[in-house]
């Protein structure tokens, strides 16, 4: 049986640290029913998480912000980013979480056989939004089954910073969402790439990004 659902929307060795303590570290976890949500590592191993762009219009009937999403073709040929560097981007997203916390994230040329589901909005709204569904248990982390990231195909969209903060960042824009779609929510305003706020002072994972991975996944062996 699948658990619930959550949305959440652009606009920070596993133990408890209270949601105070969490805020003063600049991370703040996602509390889904009073748990936590993680992806689960096999026989004691490292986390490893695929994911894959939508290849055709898709369904998703329990998704709150993600519910349709459709392929990124006409999004990147709109704002003139082109697919392969469009992948890049994402893939440099990935690895910045790699980089800090034990966890690891891998392609499929099958959406099907994703984990994680990235596309257009098929129903526009605000800017990046990502889903997260977990299976129900009573431990501490809850098993995350599914994350869904999707983006508003009418707002533009650049890759690199030139201080024009009305249009987003794709490489940024990925580490935020990838963050929510691997446990992490929204700290204080601004200051880490998990802030709700988007920002160009920065393009890489701040010190409350990283203490939260590693709170959740552990220090990368």
């Amino acid at each position: 049986m699948k658990g619930a659902l959550i949305g959440l929307a652009m606009a920070g060795i596993c133990m408890v640290v209270s949601v105070d303590a969490q805020t003063f570290f600049g991370f703040r976890l996602l509390d889904l029913d009073g748990r936590h949500v993680k992806w689960s590592a096999l026989q004691g191993n490292r986390a490893e998480v695929t994911y894959a762009v939508v290849a055709k219009a898709t369904i998703f009937p329990d998704a709150r912000n993600c519910a349709a999403m459709e392929p990124m073709d006409a999004m990147l040929e709109r704002w003139k980013v082109s697919p392969s560097v469009f992948r890049a981007e994402v893939k440099a997203a990935f690895e910045m979480w790699e980089m800090v916390a034990d966890i690891d994230f891998r392609e499929v040329e099958d959406p099907a056989a994703a984990q994680i589901l990235i596309g257009a909005q098929s129903n526009p709204e605000g800017r990046a939004f990502a889903d997260v569904r977990y299976v129900p248990g009573e431990k501490q982390f809850r098993e995350i089954d599914r994350s869904l990231i999707c983006l508003n195909p009418t707002k533009p969209w650049k890759v690199g910073f030139d201080g024009n903060l009305k249009v987003y960042d794709v490489r940024y824009t990925m580490a935020h969402e990838i963050g929510h779609a691997i446990g992490l929510d929204h700290p204080e305003p601004s200051g880490q790439v998990m802030s709700h706020r988007y920002q160009e002072s920065f393009r890489s994972l701040q010190v409350g990004d990283v203490k939260g991975a590693v709170q959740i996944y552990g220090t990368r062996r």
